[in-house]
């Protein structure tokens, strides 16, 4: 089951793929419609916050593009790393589903849904081998009534040749970026 939030002041309501439902109470529905999501391509700050095991790494922020195609929400972001260069992430969401994709100097595949344990793989020219989560909680939380600002949340644990190799949870923010 998808966790969605809505306690928080301004939160959207969470429509069927898990994008904002801008429709009003039904006691106000006279007349108006549910806005669909916005088609197309915009320019994005993303802030990545990551806990291992309960230890926070320091925030990472990336420039990038999110996509909004039908009911599905692609993001798509590089990031540098220290030992395998130039690594390009995308993340694809469904709704229920949370899909992510890296590719250069590393690759790996993992697919995140709420309460489900989901096969991955992970190589780099060092190694190679398969991997499993087991997500325990995710999420997609919309504010100021559109799809940006958007926050994705997940927990889950990581398996490693059926062995445990620990529990994470990440929160990406996403915010329309500043043309200046």
């Amino acid at each position: 089951m998808t966790r969605h939030n809505e306690a928080s002041p301004g939160a959207n309501r969470m429509g069927e793929a898990g994008l904002p439902d801008n429709s009003v109470p039904p006691e106000q529905a006279e007349g108006r419609r549910a806005t669909p999501p916005q088609e197309g391509k915009r320019d994005v700050i993303i802030t990545v916050h990551s806990t291992q095991d309960g230890r926070r790494s320091p925030a990472a922020q990336h420039r990038g593009e999110l996509i909004q195609k039908g009911k599905t929400t692609f993001l798509r972001y590089e990031e540098q790393d220290e030992l395998h260069g130039g690594v390009r992430t995308t993340l694809r969401w469904n709704g229920e589903e949370l899909s992510l994709i890296r590719r250069g100097g590393l690759e790996s595949e993992q697919t995140f849904a709420a309460g489900q344990s989901r096969g991955g793989r992970y190589s780099s020219p060092h190694l190679a081998f398969p991997m499993v989560t087991e997500t325990e909680e995710l999420s997609a939380t919309a504010t100021g009534g559109t799809l940006l600002p958007l926050t994705l949340a997940w927990t889950y644990r990581l398996r490693i040749e059926d062995q445990l190799s620990g529990r994470f949870q990440l929160r990406l923010t996403i915010q329309e970026a500043n043309h200046s």
